[in-house]
C-alpha cells in the first residue's frame, strides 16, 4: 500500500464500499480501493499525525482523531 512519504500509523476496512482508510504521519488519510488496489483519494483536515480511523458500517461514515487532539467526522 503507497503512501507516499507518509508512515500509515491506522488503517480501517469498510466492507460496504470496500475501500481502506489509512491515517498517516503527513495529517492526511489516504482512501484506498481493494478494488483497484490503489489511492483513489485523500482526506485533509487534521493539523498534526491521524493516530486513529474507524468506519461505522451502518451509515458509511469515518471517523478520525489526531495527534492535534481533534475529532473528524467524514460522510
Amino acid at each position: 500500500m503507497d503512501t507516499g512519504n507518509a508512515i500509515a500509523l491506522s488503517v480501517a476496512f469498510d466492507k460496504n464500499t470496500k475501500v481502506i482508510a489509512v491515517g498517516c504521519s503527513d495529517a492526511e488519510i489516504k482512501i484506498i480501493s481493494m478494488e483497484k488496489a490503489e489511492m483513489v483519494g485523500s482526506l485533509k483536515g487534521h493539523e498534526d499525525a491521524v493516530n486513529g480511523v474507524i468506519f461505522n458500517q451502518d451509515n458509511n461514515t469515518l471517523y478520525s482523531v489526531g495527534h492535534d487532539g481533534s475529532i473528524k467526522v467524514w460522510k
